[in-house]
């Protein structure tokens, strides 16, 4: 389970154990608490234009998780990954109330891709997620989702409330830059 609501990054890979073992080789050196809980791994993804998707994440309790995709050739995410090959795809931030976030994301009048349209996983019914468009945020998506956790058994689990913000509240100097929507 990431340690705040900055979840993970994500990246497309061609080979989903090669980049799995790079990112072991990586970790041991530059984080190793990414490898002190067991990988969450799915061998196929199967709802949607990307079923049949593989992917995996380095899960760790201290800091943002890392995690890669590999698509099935001949899906969306397989044809960009033969056009552009391995990339960044998407940044993860969790809030327990994904349809609310997106509403106000879209009263910020940034790009949503499908107007915020949210998605849930077959597999985990608890999980939603929406996306926020590479034109507001200068290069990749955002991906927003509901709070997961993994129990250091390969999968993962719904844990509502666990990143709740309870800090002090936005600096003025921020609505300076970019006023708050009403």
């Amino acid at each position: 389970m990431p340690s705040g609501p900055f979840a993970h990054v994500c990246m497309v890979v061609s080979d989903l154990d090669k980049a799995i073992e790079d990112w072991t080789k990586i970790l041991r050196v530059l984080d190793p608490q990414s490898l002190e809980q067991r990988i969450v791994k799915y061998d196929e993804y199967s709802a949607g234009d990307d079923a049949g998707m593989r992917w995996a994440t380095f899960v760790n309790e201290h800091s943002t998780e890392i995690q890669f995709i590999q698509p099935a050739p001949n899906t969306p995410m397989g044809r960009r990954l033969a056009k552009v090959g391995e990339h960044v795809h998407h940044l993860c931030f969790t809030t327990d109330d994904v349809p609310g976030a997106m509403a106000k994301l879209k009263a910020e009048g940034l790009h949503l891709p499908g107007d915020g349209e949210c998605f849930n996983d077959e597999d985990m019914p608890w999980q939603k997620w929406s996306w926020v468009g590479a034109q507001s945020t200068h290069g990749c998506l955002i991906e927003v989702a509901s709070p997961y956790e993994s129990k250091n058994d390969g999968k993962w689990y719904h844990a509502p409330g666990k990143f709740a913000y309870k800090g002090p509240g936005e600096h003025p100097c921020h609505a300076e830059v970019a006023p708050i929507a009403v």
